[in-house]
């Protein structure tokens, strides 16, 4: 049932450019709500803004060894960073930060279980590994439970889209379910079309079509600015009519940065964001709110202001990231805490 382990293939440079591109947006994006603004064109990002990770952690599923080396390999990748960077981003260092004249929003640390399970994390884009982490679980079961039907890929398409379902009338209800596993029931579906996409087409390969990228990627984004949907995953919340055009507009926007990232191929620094984008996740709220008070004694313009931050915040990883890959390399997803029998 369960598929043979692989052997470490070599990086597919596009795809860490695809995840340089949108961890850039994602950074742009918590810079605007910190300085209250916003950017040109949001809704057209924010429709394959987190969907793009949920895909391509679908298309890179696996089942490795049986399920429970699954959930430890999960446990090392997903759920060790976000307890780690839950506790320092949320409550170590902002306390400590504090002392400097640098305020970030904390909780003290009796709150730290209530904050959980209200979904409220002071470093906010924190929530994504711990819903993704919920996603792998979910989509694993799913994967075994299928594997007991003739028509597996079909079970899988169709137990997917019902949890994407579930999701969406726990979002027409308002109810929420703690520690986002509603909102992973929501992106689910993105997951898995990922995973059918790169085992079953050849739309992330090379191939004769690749000749019309420019044309598919003006097609695909033209389409998601007209009918792109209006979708919060952090929150669960379906705007509008979005219900009907978040998956089907979602990916195709996905497509579209994914098609533009094979036409470029690699861009140095963009690329190596994305290589290391979990240590850029993760942080990034802590770096620019570092900067912030520097550059607020310079009188520049809210736009003026952002935009330099956003540049100082980028190239600080340059820095950061081998810090991190050194010092810190079991809460950053770069070795295993908990030892995996291949």
């Amino acid at each position: 049932m369960s598929e043979n382990p692989i052997t470490r293939k070599p990086r597919i440079e596009y795809i860490d450019l695809a995840k340089g591109i949108c961890i850039t947006l994602v950074v742009c994006f918590h810079l605007t709500l910190f300085y209250d603004t916003s950017l040109p064109f949001d809704h057209f990002f924010k429709s394959f803004r987190m969907p793009l990770y949920f895909f391509l952690s679908g298309c890179f599923f696996k089942a490795y060894e049986g399920f429970s080396g699954f959930v430890k390999r999960k446990i090392n990748k997903l759920l060790i960073p976000f307890v780690f960077f839950f506790v320092v981003c949320s409550f170590l260092l902002p306390n400590i930060l504090a002392h400097y004249g640098v305020n970030i929003r904390y909780l003290p640390m009796s709150q730290m279980f209530h904050a959980l399970l209200d979904e409220y994390y002071p470093s906010g884009q924190i929530w994504f590994l711990l819903c993704l982490f919920e996603i792998n679980i979910y989509f694993y079961v799913i994967y075994l439970f299928a594997g007991t039907f003739e028509k597996r890929t079909l079970v899988i398409v169709l137990l997917s889209l019902l949890f994407g379902v579930c999701g969406i009338l726990l979002s027409f209800k308002r109810i929420d379910i703690p520690a986002n596993l509603d909102s992973a029931m929501s992106a689910l579906p993105f997951f898995a079309v990922g995973y059918m996409i790169f085992r079953h087409t050849d739309l992330l390969k090379p191939n004769p079509s690749d000749r019309y990228l420019p044309l598919m990627i003006i097609g695909a984004f033209a389409l998601v600015y007209v009918v792109g949907p209006n979708v919060s995953f952090r929150e669960n919340h379906f705007y509008g009519y979005s219900w009907l055009t978040a998956y089907p507009f979602g990916t195709l926007g996905v497509l579209g940065v994914i098609w533009l990232s094979k036409l470029l191929k690699r861009l140095p620094v963009i690329s190596y964001y994305g290589r290391y984008s979990i240590i850029i996740l993760v942080t990034h709220d802590t770096v620019f709110h570092f900067f912030a008070p520097i550059l607020k004694h310079l009188g520049l313009s809210v736009t003026t202001e952002m935009s330099l931050n956003l540049l100082l915040t980028m190239a600080s990883y340059m820095l950061i990231i081998p810090f991190m890959r050194r010092f810190m390399p079991h809460v950053t997803a770069q070795k295993d805490v908990i030892k995996i029998n291949n």
